[in-house]
C-alpha cells in the first residue's frame, strides 16, 4: 500500500488485461551524442512500451520507458499516478543489451516507495539521477544512484527556475548541473533548498546572521524574500544558496559564491 496521496496500487490489474504492449516507440541515437559539459548524457536508445489507458488518469497511458546507456538501462513504469509505480536500474556488459520488459531480471535494482517516489531525470557516466514526484518548499528533491552497485550515493533538493516559470538565462544556478572534474570525477552545482528555521522577511538581520553562519554563506548582503506579500504573521523562510558537491569518495557539500534566494515555507 502507498500513502501520502498515492492511490493504492493493485498489482494484479495488469495481469487481468489482455496482451498489451500496443505501441512500441523506439528512438535510436547513434552513439552517445555530444552534450554540454554540465548536462546529462544522451541515451544510446530509448524505448516506450504502451500498456493502454491508465485506470487512474483520463487521457494518460500506462507505459514502461526504458533508457539504454552503454553499460546499464534505466526503467520507469508509470500508471498515471503521482510518481512512477517503480523505477529500476539494470547493469549489463557492453554489447549485451537487455530487453525492455516489465518483469525484473536477476540483479536489477528496483526502487519503489517509500525508498523513492518520482521519475527518472537523467544519467551521467555511471550515475543515475531521479527527481521527486513533486516539489517541496519550492525545491525539487533528487537522489543519485550508482548504476554499478545499485546503491544510493546522495540525496538533496535543488532550485529549478523553470518550476516557477522564472527566466534566469545564463545563470549557472538556474538548475541542477552535473559536471566532470579534471580528474574524471563528477560534481554537482545548484542552489540547495533548505529551511531557514526563522523568518527572513520579518526578523531580517537576526535571522540572516543565523542563516549566514549556519550555511557558511559567502554573501554578506541579505536577500529580499519573495512570496510574503499577503503573509501578515511570522512565517518561516526557505533559503536557496549556491553549493558545489563532490560525490566521491564520499559526498562533500561546499558552499560557493552565487545568488541567495528566499521565500516562505510551504
Amino acid at each position: 500500500m502507498k500513502v501520502a496521496g498515492r492511490v493504492v496500487r493493485l498489482i494484479g490489474n495488469l495481469n487481468l488485461l489482455p496482451q498489451v504492449a500496443v505501441l512500441l516507440l523506439v528512438l535510436n541515437v547513434p552513439g552517445l551524442a555530444a552534450t554540454q559539459a554540465d548536462s546529462f548524457d544522451v541515451p544510446v536508445k530509448k524505448q516506450v512500451v504502451d500498456f493502454g489507458p491508465s485506470p487512474y488518469s483520463r487521457g494518460y497511458r500506462v507505459k514502461l520507458s526504458c533508457y539504454f546507456y552503454l553499460t546499464f538501462m534505466v526503467k520507469e513504469y508509470d500508471e498515471g499516478q503521482k510518481g512512477a509505480e517503480w523505477l529500476a536500474i539494470l547493469s549489463f556488459k557492453e554489447g549485451m543489451t537487455p530487453t525492455c520488459i516489465q518483469s525484473h531480471a536477476v540483479g536489477e535494482k528496483v526502487i519503489v516507495y517509500p525508498e523513492w517516489a518520482g521519475y527518472f531525470k537523467g544519467a551521467k557516466a555511471n550515475l543515475v539521477f531521479f527527481r521527486g514526484d513533486d516539489g517541496t518548499n519550492g525545491g525539487m528533491p533528487f537522489v543519485v544512484y550508482d548504476s554499478k552497485t545499485g546503491s544510493k550515493v546522495f540525496e538533496d533538493s535543488y532550485y529549478d527556475a523553470s518550476m516557477g516559470n522564472i527566466r534566469t538565462q545564463n545563470s549557472p544556478f538556474n538548475r541542477l548541473r552535473v559536471m566532470e572534474t579534471e580528474d574524471g570525477r563528477l560534481s554537482l552545482k545548484y542552489l540547495r533548498v533548505v529551511e531557514a528555521n526563522c523568518d527572513l522577511h520579518r526578523e531580517q538581520a537576526s535571522c540572516w546572521e543565523q542563516v549566514r553562519r549556519k550555511l557558511e554563506l559567502k554573501s554578506a548582503d541579505m536577500p529580499v524574500c519573495s512570496g510574503y506579500k499577503n503573509i501578515l504573521t511570522r512565517w518561516e523562510s526557505v533559503v536557496a544558496y549556491p553549493v558545489e558537491v563532490s560525490l566521491f569518495p564520499q559526498p562533500v557539500v561546499k558552499t560557493t559564491v552565487g545568488p541567495v534566494k528566499c521565500w516562505p515555507v510551504d
